[in-house]
């Protein structure tokens, strides 16, 4: 009689599954365990070093690591989950080429989906702000960065220089305050070295933090420590604002829950995570923020060998609560769920997680950092050393800490990788959000995005011999912006943000395609001004 290998089928190519890999890698090789791993992307993002990353201290591609490097011996399958089949325990995937559907049978399901970012915090976040949870998100924020310093370089109108300068990071937990810190060094360094016509002086890095503190992981048991951090980083200039929220993100201003107007064009959200939408279909107990509740031993009460850890799961810390969202608790919980599997297999009791921490570090910039390693503190030189050497035992692959490694040692002889790579995605239909008194589109400017509007009421003016005169007001369901997108002209009108609105933008090249494909499209954007005063057309 032929022996059945339990199978494990770890949802999420994250750290979770890579400790839980790990850990039963000695009993996948012996044939005790048969172990897949199904991930969306071929690699791993360490976003321990996103900061060096974006401020060209180490190449882009050093914070990846491949997936099938990390995870052998278990199978990796690269593809989408689809669906969570608990009554057949099936998992559906579906390929990114074209949708087919595979089906992964398991004993033991380990649900380790991580986060997402949470869109829904404020108006325009989704729309206008960088993010940095997935590498194609920081490699996009690396490169905005270097465009508006090129855009600044040969910029002569000083409100918009002074936009293109302004730096605005919400969030001041670890990932904002190191991206902070390092940004406002690498301003600084390549104003002196690569854009001569920068003064380093004209940048402006804010941070803004909802706390009455910035590092709110620290503040409560180390408050020295963010003592120095925020004297620090004040001396060097950074622009710390506690005690408020972005409130909303437009494509020229970041507006504080204190009323305050901050123009810019860069707006970087740290702060605020989301659960998986995979999560919805688990009929399991959750927590108040949505979490998987599982019990001391990893599993999830309620489900047949069902495991969960990392960000998705509320597992209970040994000292009370539950763990937090942080990458090593995503380790640890990961090895046990790894350990208690494989004791659940032997017919042995599972144990208990004990874990109850490390120690935890943030960067500040120009080699200076905080730490604190079971209970001691460290500051200054000595900090970032600590801060160095974890984060670099901690890269998942040997080949990547060898390259991180290099570019650490060449970047202070050949300078920062400076390159700005321009990767065009098509426009298609983008949502825009627009605060009151905002304005949309300039007279003069080039046309290059036709507007629907979904909701709120703008107003159009023109340039008259006595001042603006009032051309039209539009609401939801009406256009504007054809006449210049279609003739390829600059715009003949301002159109101004009475309320808050939100538009549909439309690309000038999908605008074109869609009105010779599809005629009532064409025929209700071309309709002359006025016409069932649906257009406006500038």
């Amino acid at each position: 009689m032929t022996r059945t290998v339990p199978r494990v089928v770890c949802l999420g190519g994250g750290w979770s599954s890579f400790y839980c890999v790990r850990a039963l890698r000695g009993a996948i090789r012996r044939g005790e365990v048969d172990v897949s791993v199904i991930g969306r992307d071929n690699f791993h993002t360490f976003h321990g070093f996103i900061a060096e990353m974006l401020t060209g201290r180490i190449q882009p591609g050093q914070i990846t690591s491949p997936a099938r490097r990390m995870f052998p011996p278990a199978r990796f399958h690269n593809a989408e989950i689809e669906q969570i089949d608990l009554e057949r325990k099936v998992i559906v995937t579906a390929r990114h080429l074209d949708g087919k559907r595979y089906e992964l049978p398991y004993d033991h399901l380990v649900v380790t989906l991580g986060s997402i970012d949470d869109l829904s915090r404020y108006p325009g976040l989704a729309e206008h702000a960088l993010k940095l949870k997935t590498y194609w998100d920081c490699f996009k924020v690396r490169n905005h960065i270097l465009s508006m310093l090129e855009l600044a370089e040969i910029e002569t109108d000083p409100a918009e220089r002074q936009r293109l300068l302004t730096f605005v990071i919400v969030g001041g937990n670890y990932g904002g305050i190191e991206v902070a810190a390092e940004l406002e060094d690498y301003i600084r360094i390549l104003a002196r070295k690569e854009y001569p016509r920068i003064n380093p002086a004209e940048s402006r890095v804010i941070v803004a933090h909802s706390g009455d503190r910035i590092l709110p992981e620290l503040v409560k048991e180390h408050p020295k420590l963010v003592d120095y951090a925020e004297r620090y980083l004040r001396s060097r200039g950074l622009d710390l604002r506690t005690g408020v929220r972005l409130s909303a993100a437009t494509p020229e201003e970041a507006v504080l829950s204190s009323g305050e107007r901050i123009a810019t064009r860069t707006i970087i959200s740290s702060a605020g995570i989301a659960l998986s939408p995979l999560l919805n279909q688990l009929p399991y107990e959750r927590d108040d923020r949505g979490r998987l509740i599982t019990d001391e031993f990893t599993r999830v009460p309620g489900a047949e060998n069902t495991w969960a850890a990392g960000d998705c799961a509320a597992v209970p810390h040994p000292r009370g609560g539950t763990c937090p969202t942080l990458a090593i608790f995503a380790m640890m919980t990961g090895r046990q769920v790894g350990r208690n599997i494989l004791r659940t297999i032997r017919g042995q009791e599972p144990k208990r997680f004990r874990f109850t921490g490390l120690g935890d570090a943030c960067g500040l910039g120009r080699r200076r950092a905080i730490a604190q390693l079971w209970g001691i503190e460290l500051t200054g030189i000595p900090a970032w050393i600590v801060w160095r050497s974890i984060f670099m035992y901690f890269v998942p692959t040997f080949e990547r800490q060898i390259r991180i490694l290099f570019d650490w040692i060449l970047t202070p002889v050949l300078g920062r990788d400076i390159v700005e790579v321009r990767v065009r995605e098509p426009f298609g239909l983008r949502r825009e959000h627009y605060e009151a008194g905002q304005p949309i589109v300039r007279e003069g400017e080039l046309g290059q995005k036709l507007y629907l509007i979904w909701q709120g009421e703008v107003e159009v003016t023109r340039e008259g011999p006595t001042g603006p005169e009032v051309l039209a007001r539009l609401g939801a369901g009406q256009h504007f912006g054809e006449m210049a997108v279609f003739q390829n002209t600059r715009r003949t009108a301002t159109v101004r943000a009475l309320t808050r609105v939100e538009v549909v933008a439309v690309g000038g090249q999908e605008a074109r395609t869609l009105s010779e494909t599809i005629r009532p499209f064409g025929e209700a954007i071309t309709r002359k001004p006025g016409e069932n005063g649906t257009a406006a057309g500038r």
